[in-house]
C-alpha cells in the first residue's frame, strides 16, 4: 500500500479569501496535498453555472505566507474552478 497523501482539490463559491475557505485548507492539509481553485469574487447560487463565452483566468496567488500549498484565483465560476 501506497504511503502517499492523496491530492485534494479545494475550491468554494465565496471566493479566494473567505474565511470558511481558509478554515477549510487548514483542516484538509492534515489529510492530504492540497490544491487551491477558488473564484476571485464569492459566487454564491452560481455552483452549477458554467462559463462559455469569456475567457477564463487562473492566476497564482499567495493568501497567507506561511502555506506551503498551491492556490489559484479563477476569474469563472465554481464549476469552472473544478
Amino acid at each position: 500500500m501506497s504511503q502517499e497523501k492523496p491530492l485534494i482539490l479545494v475550491t468554494n463559491d465565496d471566493g479566494i479569501t473567505a474565511p470558511g475557505i481558509r478554515a477549510l485548507i487548514d483542516v484538509m492539509k492534515q489529510l492530504g496535498d492540497v490544491i487551491v481553485v477558488a473564484p476571485d469574487s464569492p459566487q454564491s447560487g452560481m455552483g452549477h453555472a458554467i462559463t462559455i463565452s469569456d475567457t477564463l483566468f487562473c492566476d497564482p496567488v499567495t493568501v497567507k505566507e506561511n502555506y506551503k500549498h498551491k492556490e489559484y484565483s479563477c476569474s469563472g465560476t465554481p464549476a469552472d474552478c473544478v
